[in-house]
């Protein structure tokens, strides 16, 4: 536990680089255990407009996926282009940037709740 916090910290804090002034730092969705990547979609479906818990709904069924395989499939490049197909209309790309930016505060507080809680410890 101790490790996995260690390392989520080391993560956040390698997004700066020397010559460029810091900017707020990202978590990448990628780079998290599976755990944190299906709690950071279940936080996503809890918390996002109907019609976007429409189109994940859509991929899930046309995909016959469940939360993980989702959560695998999102951070593989032949997937991702596969899932491109979704998001044609101009409407479905804006439900898209919601659900990224909803998906970004998801992860940033099941994060920083992992690494308090692992500090309480």
């Amino acid at each position: 536990m101790r490790l996995l916090a260690l390392f989520l910290i080391a993560v956040l804090t390698c997004d700066t680089t020397a010559q460029i002034a810091a900017k707020k730092k990202t978590v990448l969705f990628c780079v998290l255990p599976d755990q944190f990547r299906v709690l950071a979609l279940e936080c996503l479906w809890r918390q996002t407009y109907r019609h976007v818990q429409e189109m994940i709904s859509n991929i899930l069924v046309s995909r016959q996926w469940g939360a993980k395989q989702l959560a695998h499939g999102l951070c593989n490049p032949y997937e991702i282009f596969k899932l491109k197909k979704f998001f044609k209309k101009k409407s479905q790309r804006k439900l898209l940037g919601h659900a990224i930016a909803q998906a970004e505060a998801c992860i940033v507080y099941i994060v920083k709740n992992y690494i308090n809680g692992a500090a309480a410890q």
